[in-house]
């Protein structure tokens, strides 16, 4: 009774639920026991037992039964205060779909308890960003579950049991972050596809990619999936693996006219107009850059959202373009309209063409930022470079950018100033 109670706590009393449990028991002539009165009166109160698919994020806790499709061994972790957790992971199944329910510190303990094949009732609550459930309490059941205790994945299919096949998209450069105990690591994250969609991979471990690049068919082991704000993603650490196939696998494309606001989309087609590149100032105070564009294909055009790096390619009207993994969400001034931002990969005529620079010139403030010119050619400049400089720049060009591997200070080219400055003074008459 107490299990059940715990779904209607806030809605009555402790000693209201007993008393209509009781009453069940006794309006059925015997033929309830405890347990199925329970169940009965949290119905009455519109609390239910949901299907797995139709878990959704919302103020109230979440039940549901679920068949064990695997069970992890409990890991010890630190936590932001330095304390040290418990927490064992598994996943749950029924006829309708899959799901990580999370057990933390004592419950954490019996994972060990539980097989793959038995049949759980579960409460708890959904992370906040969706993907999996942390139990708030969980005991064994004799319902029956029809559900496959092997189930094949795709990208818009994360959570499961079985192996991917999928084609690697694009692979991010490696960057470190600290861990809740307060040490560092490395993580580098890559976009992959397959025939149903896209979806997000975060590696934990770089080394595990080491010997992938952009277009190899590969299968993946031992990745954890799950469906987050921002589209299907999978998290792989060091017990996982990449492996090269020699299969070929298509890449599920959306035609312009078929996207709908909220999907994670892929298109495919060529710029058919071009906005000039804004600046502006996030949040933590950083510059970054914004983009918008139009692109075409046989269908029809959509408009995108070109966040960051991406809205500094130098694209140009005609340019043939890919995008993968973008949200599609409602424009401001009505209509559908791709972001293509965080998670998201570009391909196009501006990316391809990464070329090795070496440029001097003088620092100069824009309105887009920091810029090297020499009087002829100027490129903006990534990092934080004082104005009135003269300096000699190594690194790599990508569009109307350089993004620089070395600064050094240049010495001033007294005639060449001489030069520019008389051409400056020519184009201000």
């Amino acid at each position: 009774m107490n299990f059940h109670y715990a779904l209607v706590d806030d809605l009555i009393s402790r000693e209201e639920f007993e008393k209509r449990v009781g009453e069940r028991m006794k309006a059925a002539g015997g033929l309830l026991d405890e347990n199925a009165a329970s169940l009965l009166v949290v119905t009455d109160c519109g609390r239910h037992h949901q299907r797995i698919a139709g878990i959704a994020p919302g103020p109230s806790i979440v039940s549901f039964f679920g068949k064990v499709l695997s069970a992890s061994e409990p890991e010890e972790f630190a936590r932001k205060d330095g304390e040290t957790g418990v927490r064992a992971t598994l996943l749950l199944g029924d006829a309708s779909g899959r799901i990580e329910v999370t057990l933390w510190d004592e419950k954490a303990g019996a994972a060990g308890e539980i097989e793959p094949g038995e049949v759980l009732e579960v409460i708890g609550r959904l992370a906040p960003r969706g993907g999996s459930v942390s139990a708030l309490a969980l005991r064994k059941s004799t319902v029956l579950i029809d559900c496959p205790m092997e189930t094949e994945r795709t990208c818009t299919s994360p959570v499961g049991t079985g192996d991917l096949v999928v084609r690697i998209l694009g692979i991010g450069e490696p960057r470190e972050f600290t861990r809740g105990d307060g040490t560092g690591g490395t993580m580098v994250t890559a976009v992959i596809g397959d025939k149903s969609g896209t979806a997000r991979l975060v590696c934990w471990d770089p080394a595990v990619l080491a010997a992938s690049a952009a277009g190899d068919v590969v299968c993946i082991r031992g990745a954890r999936g799950a469906v987050k704000a921002g589209g299907p993603e999978f998290s792989l650490d060091d017990r996982g693996s990449v492996t090269p196939i020699d299969e070929d696998v298509d890449v599920r494309v959306t035609p312009a006219v078929e996207v709908k606001a909220g999907e994670c989309v892929s298109l495919k087609g060529r710029v058919a107009a071009v906005q000039p590149p804004r600046s502006f100032q996030t949040r933590t105070g950083e510059r970054s850059y914004v983009q918008n564009i139009d692109l075409s294909d046989d269908s029809g055009t959509i408009h995108l959202v070109l966040w960051g790096d991406r809205a500094l390619l130098g694209l140009a009207t005609g340019d043939e373009l890919r995008v993968y993994h973008a949200r599609a969400k409602e424009g401001r001034s009505g209509g559908t309209e791709v972001s293509v931002g965080r998670g998201s990969m570009l391909v196009g005529a501006g990316e391809e063409d990464d070329k090795e620079i070496v440029f001097q010139g003088t620092t100069v403030p824009s309105t887009l930022g920091m810029t090297l010119d020499n009087g002829t050619e100027a490129y903006l400049l990534s990092g934080d470079i004082l104005p009135g400089q003269e300096v000699t720049v190594t690194g790599t060009r990508r569009g109307p950018r350089i993004i620089p591997q070395a600064v050094e200070p240049a010495e001033v080219d007294r005639q060449a100033l001489e030069r520019r400055l008389a051409a400056l003074l020519d184009e201000t008459c």
